[in-house]
């Protein structure tokens, strides 16, 4: 199974880079792959291609540093990720196990305090909640009320060059909002629960703690991921 991991950055991450390149490498892929990683400096690492980006051109500008990515990619199935987030072990033993028929495709996404971050939720305008809903992994019947954070996702090339990100917006403008509204109607979207990724930073996470999130919270194996993490940083 080919895929590309493609990653952003603005420059002031190296050692994350660092760590994500060791992640990948450390999947032990048995089928071509390639890491694309845009913005900062070249870091010369193995089977990495670095393409500079002028950060000076528009502020903060991931919509066109992700869709460069896109036409780049030698593969179709790629693994789109900011500069914080790597992959678990048996991420892509996992995929290679998983259905192949998808458009855009969801993994748990585990914050540094061993809970889940955005992954697979709802958009509140788009649910009769009217709230983020954490949704069990297993739940298949609501796609189209769902939303991706830019953060991670996984995405067929064809589907992303015909649905490129919105390069009018930058990041904190809601182009992932936008995205997701655009595409919600027609993707084949799907939760390969197996194949983990985590946050190398603690990100805000409120609606995790949301009472409408609190039968999810409580059966959540948070110590499982606690484990994770013990052995990810030693």
């Amino acid at each position: 199974m080919k895929w590309t991991f493609g990653i952003i950055t603005d420059g002031n991450a190296e050692e994350n880079i660092r760590k994500i390149h060791k992640s990948i490498l450390n999947q032990n892929i048995d089928d071509d792959f390639e890491i694309i990683v845009v913005g900062g400096r070249n870091l010369n690492l193995k089977n990495m291609l670095h393409v500079p980006f002028d950060e000076t051109i528009k502020r903060a500008w991931i919509t066109k540093k992700k869709n460069i990515i896109s036409q780049l990619s030698k593969y179709d199935n790629i693994c789109m990720m900011h500069d914080y987030v790597i992959l678990f072990n048996g991420w892509y033993e996992n995929y290679k196990n998983f259905d192949q028929e998808w458009d855009v495709c969801m993994n748990p996404v585990i914050n540094q305090d061993s809970q889940r971050f955005r992954d697979w939720i709802t958009w509140p305008e788009w649910c009769d909640e009217g709230r983020l809903i954490f949704l069990d992994y297993n739940t298949k019947d609501r796609t189209k009320q769902m939303y991706i954070s830019g953060t991670y996702f996984c995405v067929k090339k064809v589907f992303m060059l015909n649905n490129p990100l919105d390069e009018s917006l930058s990041w904190g403008q809601g182009e992932d909002v936008e995205w997701c509204g655009r595409i919600r109607d027609k993707w084949i979207y799907k939760c390969n629960n197996n194949s983990e990724v985590g946050l190398l930073k603690n990100k805000q996470n409120d609606h995790w703690y949301d009472s409408t999130n609190t039968s999810m919270r409580e059966s959540w194996d948070k110590q499982k991921y606690l484990e994770i993490w013990r052995n990810v940083n030693d």
